[in-house]
Protein backbone atom coordinates (compact mmCIF):
# COMPACT_ATOMS: atom_id res chain seq x y z
CA UNK A 1 0.00 0.00 0.00
CA UNK A 2 1.25 3.54 -0.44
CA UNK A 3 0.14 6.11 1.65
CA UNK A 4 0.97 9.86 1.29
CA UNK A 5 0.02 12.60 3.01
CA UNK A 6 -2.46 14.85 1.12
CA UNK A 7 -0.48 16.98 -1.21
CA UNK A 8 -1.88 17.89 -4.55
CA UNK A 9 -0.15 20.88 -5.82
CA UNK A 10 1.05 19.75 -9.19
CA UNK A 11 -2.30 19.70 -11.49
CA UNK A 12 -2.72 18.05 -14.43
CA UNK A 13 -5.85 18.89 -16.20
CA UNK A 14 -8.07 15.05 -16.17
CA UNK A 15 -8.45 14.01 -20.24
CA UNK A 16 -11.97 14.03 -20.36
CA UNK A 17 -11.29 18.55 -19.69
CA UNK A 18 -8.64 18.52 -21.88
CA UNK A 19 -11.37 16.70 -24.43
CA UNK A 20 -13.81 19.55 -23.86
CA UNK A 21 -11.56 21.89 -24.16
CA UNK A 22 -10.17 20.56 -27.55
CA UNK A 23 -13.80 20.35 -28.94
CA UNK A 24 -14.65 23.88 -28.23
CA UNK A 25 -11.60 24.65 -29.85
CA UNK A 26 -10.60 27.33 -26.67
CA UNK A 27 -7.48 26.29 -24.88
CA UNK A 28 -7.94 29.15 -22.75
CA UNK A 29 -11.04 27.58 -21.30
CA UNK A 30 -10.55 26.46 -17.18
CA UNK A 31 -12.10 24.47 -15.10
CA UNK A 32 -14.10 27.05 -13.97
CA UNK A 33 -15.46 27.79 -17.31
CA UNK A 34 -16.97 23.77 -17.14
CA UNK A 35 -18.62 23.87 -13.99
CA UNK A 36 -21.06 26.02 -15.82
CA UNK A 37 -21.79 23.57 -18.07
CA UNK A 38 -24.46 20.90 -18.10
CA UNK A 39 -26.04 21.29 -14.42
CA UNK A 40 -22.37 21.64 -12.82
CA UNK A 41 -23.51 23.50 -9.91
CA UNK A 42 -25.97 20.63 -8.45
CA UNK A 43 -22.64 18.22 -8.46
CA UNK A 44 -20.58 21.02 -6.55
CA UNK A 45 -23.25 21.33 -4.75
CA UNK A 46 -23.24 17.64 -3.61
CA UNK A 47 -19.99 17.53 -3.93
CA UNK A 48 -19.61 20.32 -0.78
CA UNK A 49 -20.86 17.36 1.50
CA UNK A 50 -17.60 15.36 0.29
CA UNK A 51 -14.98 17.92 0.06
CA UNK A 52 -16.07 19.64 3.77
CA UNK A 53 -18.07 16.73 5.39
CA UNK A 54 -19.88 16.72 8.99
CA UNK A 55 -18.27 15.46 11.93
CA UNK A 56 -19.38 14.05 15.25
CA UNK A 57 -17.48 13.77 18.08
CA UNK A 58 -18.03 10.36 20.46
CA UNK A 59 -16.04 8.80 22.85
CA UNK A 60 -12.87 10.98 22.21
CA UNK A 61 -13.10 10.67 18.78
CA UNK A 62 -13.82 12.19 15.80
CA UNK A 63 -16.01 10.77 12.98
CA UNK A 64 -17.23 11.67 9.72
CA UNK A 65 -20.96 11.56 9.95
CA UNK A 66 -22.01 10.18 7.02
CA UNK A 67 -20.29 6.81 7.94
CA UNK A 68 -20.82 7.31 11.67
CA UNK A 69 -23.48 4.32 13.66
CA UNK A 70 -22.79 4.57 17.52
CA UNK A 71 -23.69 0.80 17.38
CA UNK A 72 -21.49 0.46 14.94
CA UNK A 73 -18.37 2.58 16.17
CA UNK A 74 -19.11 1.09 20.08
CA UNK A 75 -18.25 -2.41 18.57
CA UNK A 76 -15.14 -1.15 17.00
CA UNK A 77 -14.50 0.18 20.63
CA UNK A 78 -14.69 -3.36 21.79
CA UNK A 79 -12.99 -5.47 18.74
CA UNK A 80 -10.00 -2.58 18.98
CA UNK A 81 -10.26 -2.72 22.50
CA UNK A 82 -10.53 0.98 22.40
CA UNK A 83 -7.60 2.14 20.75
CA UNK A 84 -9.72 5.08 19.24
CA UNK A 85 -6.97 6.16 16.90
CA UNK A 86 -7.28 2.82 14.76
CA UNK A 87 -10.99 3.14 15.51
CA UNK A 88 -11.30 6.43 13.56
CA UNK A 89 -9.22 5.29 10.87
CA UNK A 90 -11.89 2.45 10.04
CA UNK A 91 -14.58 4.49 10.61
CA UNK A 92 -13.74 7.55 8.50
CA UNK A 93 -11.86 5.38 6.28
CA UNK A 94 -13.78 6.53 2.59
CA UNK A 95 -12.79 4.02 -0.94
CA UNK A 96 -13.61 6.46 -3.89
CA UNK A 97 -14.84 3.31 -5.53
CA UNK A 98 -17.26 3.03 -3.70
CA UNK A 99 -18.35 6.50 -4.01
CA UNK A 100 -18.89 6.43 -7.88
CA UNK A 101 -20.24 2.91 -8.13
CA UNK A 102 -22.52 3.81 -10.95
CA UNK A 103 -19.87 5.81 -12.53
CA UNK A 104 -18.11 4.31 -16.03
CA UNK A 105 -13.86 4.10 -14.68
CA UNK A 106 -12.71 3.03 -17.38
CA UNK A 107 -14.41 3.99 -20.37
CA UNK A 108 -13.05 6.86 -22.95
CA UNK A 109 -12.89 9.91 -20.22
CA UNK A 110 -10.14 7.55 -18.16
CA UNK A 111 -12.23 8.59 -14.72
CA UNK A 112 -10.31 5.65 -12.76
CA UNK A 113 -7.27 7.26 -13.41
CA UNK A 114 -8.70 10.33 -12.18
CA UNK A 115 -9.25 8.93 -8.94
CA UNK A 116 -6.01 9.35 -7.27
CA UNK A 117 -5.80 12.90 -8.04
CA UNK A 118 -8.87 13.28 -6.46
CA UNK A 119 -8.14 11.58 -2.96
CA UNK A 120 -5.30 14.00 -3.04
CA UNK A 121 -7.52 17.05 -3.42
CA UNK A 122 -10.02 15.49 -0.85
CA UNK A 123 -7.55 14.55 1.77
CA UNK A 124 -5.68 18.23 1.17
CA UNK A 125 -9.34 19.65 1.92
CA UNK A 126 -9.84 17.29 5.22
CA UNK A 127 -7.24 18.74 6.65
CA UNK A 128 -7.92 22.55 5.94
CA UNK A 129 -11.03 21.86 6.96
CA UNK A 130 -10.71 19.34 9.90
CA UNK A 131 -7.54 21.17 11.52
CA UNK A 132 -10.05 24.81 11.06
CA UNK A 133 -12.63 22.81 12.65
CA UNK A 134 -10.77 21.12 15.63
CA UNK A 135 -7.80 23.50 16.35
CA UNK A 136 -7.44 21.93 19.49
CA UNK A 137 -6.37 18.57 18.06
CA UNK A 138 -3.34 17.19 15.70
CA UNK A 139 -5.77 15.99 12.50
CA UNK A 140 -4.02 13.53 10.60
CA UNK A 141 -5.35 12.24 7.02
CA UNK A 142 -4.08 9.89 4.96
CA UNK A 143 -4.43 9.22 1.33
CA UNK A 144 -3.74 5.79 -0.11
CA UNK A 145 -4.32 3.23 -3.23
CA UNK A 146 -3.92 0.09 -2.62
CA UNK A 147 -1.49 -1.35 -5.23
CA UNK A 148 -3.11 -4.66 -5.59
CA UNK A 149 -5.93 -2.70 -6.25
CA UNK A 150 -8.35 -3.97 -4.05
CA UNK A 151 -9.66 -0.59 -2.53
CA UNK A 152 -8.26 1.87 -4.67
CA UNK A 153 -8.26 5.39 -3.83
CA UNK A 154 -8.82 5.79 0.01
CA UNK A 155 -8.82 8.35 2.31
CA UNK A 156 -9.35 8.60 6.15
CA UNK A 157 -8.14 10.35 8.98
CA UNK A 158 -7.48 10.73 13.25
CA UNK A 159 -8.09 13.21 15.22
CA UNK A 160 -5.45 13.20 18.10
CA UNK A 161 -5.68 15.60 21.29
CA UNK A 162 -2.96 18.22 21.84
Amino acid sequence: MSTSEPVWSERELPAFFRQWRNDWGDEELSPYDYLDFGGGLRFVLAAAWLFCPETVEYRGGVFLKERFHQGTVDDWFTNLEGDRRRIELVVNHVELWDVFLNTPLTDDDRLGEELPRLALALGECWQGVLSARYPDRDITVEVSDEEDGSYGPTVTFRADPR
